[in-house]
Protein backbone atom coordinates (compact mmCIF):
# COMPACT_ATOMS: atom_id res chain seq x y z
CA UNK A 1 0.00 0.00 0.00
CA UNK A 2 1.42 3.38 -0.96
CA UNK A 3 1.69 6.12 1.60
CA UNK A 4 -0.45 8.40 -0.54
CA UNK A 5 -3.42 6.06 -0.28
CA UNK A 6 -2.83 4.96 3.29
CA UNK A 7 -5.25 6.03 6.00
CA UNK A 8 -4.13 6.54 9.57
CA UNK A 9 -5.87 4.09 11.93
CA UNK A 10 -3.94 4.76 15.11
CA UNK A 11 -5.55 4.11 18.47
CA UNK A 12 -4.09 5.95 21.47
CA UNK A 13 -4.58 5.27 25.20
CA UNK A 14 -5.16 8.94 26.09
CA UNK A 15 -4.13 11.22 23.22
CA UNK A 16 -5.83 12.34 20.01
CA UNK A 17 -5.11 12.15 16.29
CA UNK A 18 -6.06 14.94 13.91
CA UNK A 19 -6.06 14.66 10.14
CA UNK A 20 -7.81 17.85 9.04
CA UNK A 21 -5.86 19.91 6.51
CA UNK A 22 -5.61 23.00 8.71
CA UNK A 23 -3.91 21.12 11.54
CA UNK A 24 -1.64 19.15 9.23
CA UNK A 25 -0.52 22.33 7.48
CA UNK A 26 0.11 24.09 10.79
CA UNK A 27 2.61 21.37 11.74
CA UNK A 28 4.25 21.25 8.31
CA UNK A 29 6.69 24.08 8.93
CA UNK A 30 8.51 25.70 11.82
CA UNK A 31 7.51 29.36 11.58
CA UNK A 32 10.78 30.48 13.19
CA UNK A 33 12.69 28.97 10.26
CA UNK A 34 12.59 31.97 7.96
CA UNK A 35 14.93 30.25 5.51
CA UNK A 36 12.11 27.83 4.59
CA UNK A 37 9.16 29.33 2.77
CA UNK A 38 7.24 26.23 1.62
CA UNK A 39 5.03 24.17 3.94
CA UNK A 40 4.69 20.39 4.06
CA UNK A 41 1.40 18.57 4.65
CA UNK A 42 1.91 15.53 6.89
CA UNK A 43 -0.59 12.68 7.01
CA UNK A 44 -1.62 13.25 10.61
CA UNK A 45 -0.75 15.01 13.84
CA UNK A 46 -0.73 13.04 17.09
CA UNK A 47 -1.30 15.00 20.30
CA UNK A 48 0.24 12.79 22.98
CA UNK A 49 -0.92 13.01 26.59
CA UNK A 50 1.16 10.15 27.99
CA UNK A 51 4.27 8.08 27.40
CA UNK A 52 1.96 5.25 26.35
CA UNK A 53 0.66 7.48 23.52
CA UNK A 54 4.23 8.04 22.35
CA UNK A 55 4.95 4.33 22.41
CA UNK A 56 1.78 3.50 20.48
CA UNK A 57 2.60 6.11 17.84
CA UNK A 58 6.17 4.87 17.41
CA UNK A 59 5.04 1.27 17.08
CA UNK A 60 2.45 2.20 14.47
CA UNK A 61 4.84 4.34 12.43
CA UNK A 62 7.56 1.71 12.59
CA UNK A 63 5.20 -1.09 11.56
CA UNK A 64 3.93 0.87 8.58
CA UNK A 65 7.27 2.53 7.71
CA UNK A 66 5.84 6.03 8.08
CA UNK A 67 8.21 8.94 8.80
CA UNK A 68 7.76 10.21 12.36
CA UNK A 69 8.78 13.71 13.43
CA UNK A 70 8.63 14.93 17.01
CA UNK A 71 7.28 18.41 17.74
CA UNK A 72 8.05 20.07 21.07
CA UNK A 73 7.17 23.76 20.91
CA UNK A 74 7.88 24.35 17.22
CA UNK A 75 10.70 26.86 17.80
CA UNK A 76 13.32 25.21 15.58
CA UNK A 77 15.28 27.63 13.40
CA UNK A 78 16.43 24.85 11.04
CA UNK A 79 12.96 23.31 10.40
CA UNK A 80 14.01 20.20 12.32
CA UNK A 81 10.61 19.53 13.90
CA UNK A 82 8.42 20.34 10.90
CA UNK A 83 6.28 17.45 9.75
CA UNK A 84 7.26 15.65 6.57
CA UNK A 85 4.87 15.09 3.70
CA UNK A 86 3.48 11.54 4.04
CA UNK A 87 4.68 11.47 7.65
CA UNK A 88 3.23 11.71 11.14
CA UNK A 89 3.93 14.57 13.54
CA UNK A 90 4.06 13.64 17.22
CA UNK A 91 3.27 16.70 19.35
CA UNK A 92 4.68 16.36 22.88
CA UNK A 93 3.45 19.70 24.21
CA UNK A 94 0.85 17.79 26.27
CA UNK A 95 3.62 16.09 28.23
CA UNK A 96 4.16 19.24 30.24
CA UNK A 97 4.42 18.17 33.86
CA UNK A 98 7.24 18.94 36.24
CA UNK A 99 7.31 15.55 37.93
CA UNK A 100 9.71 16.34 40.73
CA UNK A 101 11.99 19.12 41.90
CA UNK A 102 14.42 17.41 44.24
CA UNK A 103 16.28 20.19 46.05
CA UNK A 104 18.33 17.96 48.41
CA UNK A 105 19.79 16.14 45.40
CA UNK A 106 19.80 19.21 43.10
CA UNK A 107 17.88 17.82 40.16
CA UNK A 108 14.45 17.97 38.55
CA UNK A 109 12.52 15.32 36.63
CA UNK A 110 10.38 16.82 33.88
CA UNK A 111 8.35 15.72 30.89
CA UNK A 112 9.65 16.72 27.48
CA UNK A 113 6.95 19.31 26.82
CA UNK A 114 7.75 21.44 29.89
CA UNK A 115 8.87 24.90 28.82
CA UNK A 116 12.40 25.91 29.80
CA UNK A 117 11.25 29.13 31.44
CA UNK A 118 8.55 27.37 33.45
CA UNK A 119 11.06 24.99 35.02
CA UNK A 120 13.46 27.83 35.72
CA UNK A 121 10.76 29.88 37.46
CA UNK A 122 9.66 26.89 39.54
CA UNK A 123 13.24 26.18 40.59
CA UNK A 124 13.94 29.83 41.48
CA UNK A 125 11.07 29.77 43.96
CA UNK A 126 13.21 27.30 45.90
CA UNK A 127 16.51 29.16 45.48
CA UNK A 128 17.75 27.19 42.46
CA UNK A 129 17.78 27.74 38.69
CA UNK A 130 17.93 25.82 35.40
CA UNK A 131 21.07 27.00 33.63
CA UNK A 132 20.34 26.55 29.88
CA UNK A 133 19.00 29.87 28.60
CA UNK A 134 18.41 29.94 24.83
CA UNK A 135 16.88 33.09 23.41
CA UNK A 136 13.67 31.08 23.14
CA UNK A 137 13.69 30.28 26.88
CA UNK A 138 10.09 31.42 27.56
CA UNK A 139 8.65 29.45 24.62
CA UNK A 140 10.91 26.47 23.90
CA UNK A 141 10.48 23.02 25.44
CA UNK A 142 13.10 21.19 27.44
CA UNK A 143 12.72 18.21 25.14
CA UNK A 144 13.51 20.46 22.19
CA UNK A 145 16.43 22.06 24.03
CA UNK A 146 17.86 18.59 24.65
CA UNK A 147 17.21 17.43 21.08
CA UNK A 148 19.24 20.35 19.71
CA UNK A 149 21.68 20.76 22.62
CA UNK A 150 20.53 24.38 22.80
CA UNK A 151 22.91 27.05 24.03
CA UNK A 152 22.29 30.59 25.16
CA UNK A 153 23.82 33.62 26.80
CA UNK A 154 25.04 31.80 29.92
CA UNK A 155 26.59 28.89 28.01
CA UNK A 156 29.96 30.57 28.50
CA UNK A 157 29.95 29.63 32.18
CA UNK A 158 27.39 26.84 32.51
CA UNK A 159 27.72 25.08 29.18
CA UNK A 160 25.06 24.10 26.69
CA UNK A 161 22.03 21.97 27.56
CA UNK A 162 24.19 18.83 27.58
CA UNK A 163 25.94 19.88 30.79
CA UNK A 164 22.59 20.01 32.60
CA UNK A 165 21.20 16.62 31.51
CA UNK A 166 22.01 13.62 33.72
CA UNK A 167 19.30 11.16 32.69
CA UNK A 168 16.67 10.50 30.03
CA UNK A 169 13.67 8.30 29.40
CA UNK A 170 13.47 7.56 25.68
CA UNK A 171 10.97 5.80 23.44
CA UNK A 172 12.79 3.99 20.66
CA UNK A 173 11.59 3.56 17.10
CA UNK A 174 9.95 0.21 17.86
CA UNK A 175 8.00 1.68 20.78
CA UNK A 176 10.16 0.24 23.56
CA UNK A 177 11.00 2.45 26.53
CA UNK A 178 14.52 2.78 27.94
CA UNK A 179 16.00 4.68 30.88
CA UNK A 180 19.54 6.00 30.49
CA UNK A 181 21.78 8.08 32.69
CA UNK A 182 21.19 8.43 36.39
CA UNK A 183 19.99 10.57 39.28
CA UNK A 184 23.61 11.05 40.27
CA UNK A 185 26.05 13.50 38.72
CA UNK A 186 28.68 10.81 38.08
CA UNK A 187 27.89 7.39 36.59
CA UNK A 188 30.49 5.38 34.66
CA UNK A 189 28.77 2.01 34.32
CA UNK A 190 27.87 2.02 30.63
CA UNK A 191 28.48 3.93 27.45
CA UNK A 192 27.33 7.53 27.72
CA UNK A 193 24.10 7.13 25.78
CA UNK A 194 22.66 10.21 27.48
CA UNK A 195 25.08 12.48 25.66
CA UNK A 196 24.45 10.56 22.43
CA UNK A 197 20.76 11.48 22.53
CA UNK A 198 21.47 15.11 23.43
CA UNK A 199 21.62 16.97 20.11
CA UNK A 200 20.29 14.03 18.06
CA UNK A 201 17.25 16.03 16.84
CA UNK A 202 14.79 13.14 17.18
CA UNK A 203 16.68 10.84 14.82
CA UNK A 204 17.61 8.14 17.38
CA UNK A 205 14.65 8.11 19.74
CA UNK A 206 11.92 10.19 21.32
CA UNK A 207 12.86 11.89 24.59
CA UNK A 208 9.79 11.79 26.86
CA UNK A 209 11.25 12.53 30.30
CA UNK A 210 14.47 14.17 31.44
CA UNK A 211 16.39 14.38 34.69
CA UNK A 212 18.18 17.71 34.67
CA UNK A 213 20.58 19.34 37.05
CA UNK A 214 19.56 22.39 39.07
CA UNK A 215 22.05 24.91 40.47
CA UNK A 216 21.74 27.19 43.50
CA UNK A 217 21.15 30.84 42.63
CA UNK A 218 24.52 32.62 43.16
CA UNK A 219 24.84 34.67 46.31
CA UNK A 220 24.64 38.48 46.03
CA UNK A 221 23.84 40.79 43.14
CA UNK A 222 25.48 40.13 39.77
CA UNK A 223 27.51 42.76 37.97
CA UNK A 224 26.07 43.60 34.56
CA UNK A 225 27.23 46.09 31.99
CA UNK A 226 27.77 47.17 28.44
CA UNK A 227 30.65 48.78 26.61
CA UNK A 228 31.04 50.10 23.08
CA UNK A 229 34.14 49.94 20.88
CA UNK A 230 35.43 51.41 17.66
CA UNK A 231 35.39 47.99 15.98
CA UNK A 232 35.17 44.25 16.56
CA UNK A 233 38.95 43.94 16.84
CA UNK A 234 38.95 46.16 19.93
CA UNK A 235 35.95 44.30 21.35
CA UNK A 236 37.71 40.99 20.76
CA UNK A 237 40.69 42.24 22.75
CA UNK A 238 38.38 43.08 25.65
CA UNK A 239 36.75 39.63 25.47
CA UNK A 240 40.12 37.93 25.68
CA UNK A 241 41.20 40.11 28.61
CA UNK A 242 38.00 39.49 30.57
CA UNK A 243 37.98 35.75 29.75
CA UNK A 244 41.52 35.43 31.06
CA UNK A 245 41.10 37.66 34.09
CA UNK A 246 39.86 35.07 36.57
CA UNK A 247 36.54 36.90 36.90
CA UNK A 248 34.68 33.98 35.23
CA UNK A 249 31.95 35.91 33.39
CA UNK A 250 28.60 34.21 32.89
CA UNK A 251 27.88 36.25 29.78
CA UNK A 252 29.91 37.99 27.05
CA UNK A 253 27.64 39.03 24.18
CA UNK A 254 28.80 40.97 21.11
CA UNK A 255 26.92 42.92 18.43
CA UNK A 256 28.26 44.64 15.33
CA UNK A 257 27.47 48.09 13.94
CA UNK A 258 24.33 47.17 11.98
CA UNK A 259 22.95 45.38 15.05
CA UNK A 260 23.65 48.48 17.14
CA UNK A 261 21.83 50.57 14.55
CA UNK A 262 18.81 48.27 14.72
CA UNK A 263 18.74 48.36 18.53
CA UNK A 264 19.06 52.14 18.60
CA UNK A 265 16.04 52.34 16.31
CA UNK A 266 13.97 49.89 18.38
CA UNK A 267 14.92 51.03 21.88
CA UNK A 268 15.33 54.76 21.11
CA UNK A 269 18.82 54.77 22.61
CA UNK A 270 22.22 56.00 21.40
CA UNK A 271 24.64 53.12 21.53
CA UNK A 272 26.20 54.24 18.25
CA UNK A 273 27.22 57.66 19.47
CA UNK A 274 30.94 58.51 19.44
CA UNK A 275 31.38 56.32 16.36
CA UNK A 276 30.88 53.03 18.18
CA UNK A 277 30.70 50.04 15.82
CA UNK A 278 30.76 47.16 18.29
CA UNK A 279 28.84 46.49 21.50
CA UNK A 280 29.73 44.15 24.36
CA UNK A 281 27.14 43.12 26.95
CA UNK A 282 28.51 41.21 29.91
CA UNK A 283 27.61 39.81 33.31
CA UNK A 284 29.35 38.32 36.32
CA UNK A 285 26.76 36.38 38.30
CA UNK A 286 29.30 35.90 41.08
CA UNK A 287 31.18 39.14 41.77
CA UNK A 288 34.11 39.03 44.21
CA UNK A 289 35.30 42.15 46.00
CA UNK A 290 36.95 44.49 43.52
CA UNK A 291 35.33 42.90 40.46
CA UNK A 292 33.52 46.10 39.44
CA UNK A 293 36.71 48.17 39.37
CA UNK A 294 38.64 45.37 37.67
CA UNK A 295 36.06 45.16 34.88
CA UNK A 296 36.15 48.90 34.25
CA UNK A 297 39.94 48.85 34.10
CA UNK A 298 40.03 45.95 31.63
CA UNK A 299 37.48 47.67 29.39
CA UNK A 300 39.35 50.97 29.50
CA UNK A 301 42.63 49.24 28.64
CA UNK A 302 40.91 47.66 25.64
CA UNK A 303 39.75 51.02 24.28
CA UNK A 304 36.11 50.95 25.31
CA UNK A 305 34.22 54.20 24.60
CA UNK A 306 30.98 54.05 26.54
CA UNK A 307 31.16 51.98 29.73
CA UNK A 308 28.11 51.27 31.88
CA UNK A 309 28.62 48.78 34.70
CA UNK A 310 26.15 48.20 37.53
CA UNK A 311 25.17 45.89 40.36
CA UNK A 312 21.67 47.42 40.42
CA UNK A 313 19.28 44.59 39.41
CA UNK A 314 16.76 46.98 37.86
CA UNK A 315 19.33 48.63 35.61
CA UNK A 316 20.83 45.21 34.85
CA UNK A 317 17.45 44.02 33.56
CA UNK A 318 17.38 46.94 31.12
CA UNK A 319 20.84 46.05 29.83
CA UNK A 320 19.97 42.36 29.36
CA UNK A 321 16.79 43.37 27.55
CA UNK A 322 18.89 45.11 24.91
CA UNK A 323 20.48 41.76 24.03
CA UNK A 324 17.17 39.90 24.25
CA UNK A 325 15.63 42.34 21.75
CA UNK A 326 18.37 41.62 19.21
CA UNK A 327 16.23 39.51 16.86
CA UNK A 328 13.19 41.76 17.16
CA UNK A 329 15.28 44.79 16.23
CA UNK A 330 16.72 43.07 13.17
CA UNK A 331 13.38 41.63 12.03
CA UNK A 332 12.11 45.19 11.57
CA UNK A 333 14.27 45.31 8.42
CA UNK A 334 12.65 42.30 6.71
CA UNK A 335 12.28 38.53 6.79
CA UNK A 336 15.14 37.51 9.07
CA UNK A 337 17.26 34.54 7.98
CA UNK A 338 19.11 33.42 11.12
CA UNK A 339 22.39 31.53 10.88
CA UNK A 340 24.49 29.87 13.56
CA UNK A 341 28.25 29.30 13.43
CA UNK A 342 31.19 29.25 15.82
CA UNK A 343 34.82 30.26 15.34
CA UNK A 344 37.88 30.22 17.61
CA UNK A 345 37.91 33.28 19.87
CA UNK A 346 40.88 34.86 18.13
CA UNK A 347 39.03 34.75 14.79
CA UNK A 348 36.18 37.07 15.83
CA UNK A 349 37.72 40.14 14.14
CA UNK A 350 38.32 38.10 10.97
CA UNK A 351 34.71 36.89 10.97
CA UNK A 352 33.40 40.43 11.37
CA UNK A 353 35.64 41.67 8.56
CA UNK A 354 34.57 38.80 6.31
CA UNK A 355 30.87 39.46 6.85
CA UNK A 356 31.42 43.09 5.88
CA UNK A 357 32.86 41.99 2.50
CA UNK A 358 29.68 40.17 1.47
CA UNK A 359 27.96 41.80 -1.49
CA UNK A 360 24.36 41.54 -2.62
CA UNK A 361 22.18 42.63 -5.51
CA UNK A 362 19.06 41.93 -3.45
CA UNK A 363 18.21 44.74 -0.99
CA UNK A 364 19.22 43.16 2.32
CA UNK A 365 20.63 44.11 5.70
CA UNK A 366 23.34 41.95 7.28
CA UNK A 367 23.87 41.68 11.03
CA UNK A 368 26.39 39.92 13.24
CA UNK A 369 25.95 39.15 16.91
CA UNK A 370 26.13 36.40 19.43
CA UNK A 371 28.02 34.79 22.23
CA UNK A 372 31.50 36.31 22.06
CA UNK A 373 32.75 34.38 25.08
CA UNK A 374 32.51 31.02 23.30
CA UNK A 375 32.88 32.16 19.68
CA UNK A 376 29.29 31.36 18.72
CA UNK A 377 27.88 33.99 16.35
CA UNK A 378 24.73 34.52 14.35
CA UNK A 379 25.24 36.15 10.94
CA UNK A 380 21.66 37.17 10.21
CA UNK A 381 20.33 38.55 6.94
CA UNK A 382 17.09 40.53 6.64
CA UNK A 383 15.62 39.93 3.19
CA UNK A 384 12.47 41.42 1.61
CA UNK A 385 9.34 40.16 3.37
CA UNK A 386 7.47 39.43 0.16
CA UNK A 387 9.95 36.97 -1.38
CA UNK A 388 8.67 33.58 -2.49
CA UNK A 389 12.10 31.95 -2.30
CA UNK A 390 15.46 32.74 -0.74
CA UNK A 391 17.39 34.98 -3.19
CA UNK A 392 20.36 33.29 -4.87
CA UNK A 393 22.84 35.90 -3.68
CA UNK A 394 21.68 35.37 -0.08
CA UNK A 395 22.12 31.60 -0.39
CA UNK A 396 25.57 32.18 -1.89
CA UNK A 397 26.49 34.48 1.02
CA UNK A 398 25.40 31.87 3.56
CA UNK A 399 27.57 29.27 1.84
CA UNK A 400 30.52 31.67 1.92
CA UNK A 401 29.99 32.20 5.66
CA UNK A 402 29.99 28.44 6.25
CA UNK A 403 33.12 28.04 4.11
CA UNK A 404 34.83 30.75 6.12
CA UNK A 405 33.89 29.15 9.45
CA UNK A 406 35.31 25.79 8.35
CA UNK A 407 38.46 27.44 6.98
CA UNK A 408 39.34 28.79 10.45
CA UNK A 409 38.59 25.49 12.24
CA UNK A 410 35.11 26.62 13.23
CA UNK A 411 31.74 24.93 12.82
CA UNK A 412 28.57 25.49 10.80
CA UNK A 413 26.26 24.81 13.75
CA UNK A 414 26.82 25.59 17.42
CA UNK A 415 23.38 25.61 19.08
CA UNK A 416 20.54 25.61 16.55
CA UNK A 417 21.04 22.12 15.12
CA UNK A 418 21.23 20.81 11.56
CA UNK A 419 17.65 20.02 10.59
CA UNK A 420 17.10 20.09 6.86
CA UNK A 421 18.81 23.46 6.35
CA UNK A 422 22.45 22.41 6.80
CA UNK A 423 22.31 18.82 5.63
CA UNK A 424 24.75 19.39 2.75
CA UNK A 425 27.40 20.68 5.16
CA UNK A 426 27.62 17.61 7.38
CA UNK A 427 30.27 15.76 5.36
CA UNK A 428 32.48 18.84 4.77
CA UNK A 429 32.46 19.43 8.53
CA UNK A 430 32.74 15.85 9.85
CA UNK A 431 34.36 13.91 7.03
CA UNK A 432 33.08 10.80 5.27
CA UNK A 433 34.39 8.35 7.90
CA UNK A 434 32.58 10.02 10.79
CA UNK A 435 29.40 10.35 8.74
CA UNK A 436 29.54 6.62 8.01
CA UNK A 437 29.83 5.85 11.74
CA UNK A 438 26.85 8.11 12.47
CA UNK A 439 24.78 6.28 9.87
CA UNK A 440 25.63 2.95 11.52
CA UNK A 441 24.51 4.29 14.89
CA UNK A 442 21.31 5.58 13.32
CA UNK A 443 20.63 2.17 11.73
CA UNK A 444 21.06 0.40 15.08
CA UNK A 445 18.54 2.62 16.85
CA UNK A 446 16.18 3.11 13.91
CA UNK A 447 16.58 0.25 11.39
CA UNK A 448 13.54 1.29 9.34
CA UNK A 449 14.67 4.91 9.16
CA UNK A 450 11.38 6.38 10.35
CA UNK A 451 12.68 8.89 12.93
CA UNK A 452 12.98 12.36 11.42
CA UNK A 453 14.53 11.12 8.17
CA UNK A 454 16.61 13.59 6.17
CA UNK A 455 17.54 15.60 9.25
CA UNK A 456 20.74 15.70 11.32
CA UNK A 457 22.73 13.03 9.41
Amino acid sequence: MTLESQSIHLELPTGTVKTDVETRTQFGRNVYTQEVITTNTPLAVVFAKSVADVQATARYANQHHIPLTVWGAGTSIVNSSAGLTDGIVLDLSGLNHIININIPNQYAVVEAGVLNGDLDQAARKQGYFFAPDPGSKPISSIGGNIATNAGGMSSLKYGTTKQSVIGLQVVLADGSLINIGSHTFKDNVGYNLTDLFVGSEGTLGIIVTATVRLLPVPFGNPITGLATFIDMAALSKAVQKISGSGLYPAMLEALNDTSIEALDQLEHIELAKDGAKALLIFQLDVAPVGALDALKQLLTESGARQINVTDDPVYATKIIKIRQDYYQAEAAYGRLVVEDIAVPLSKLPDLAAFVETLQFTTPVKVFLGGHAGDGNFHPNIAIPKDVTSIPEDVEAAIHKIFDFALSVDGTISAEHGIGEIKHAWITPKLGADVVAIQKKIKADFDPNGILNPGRKI
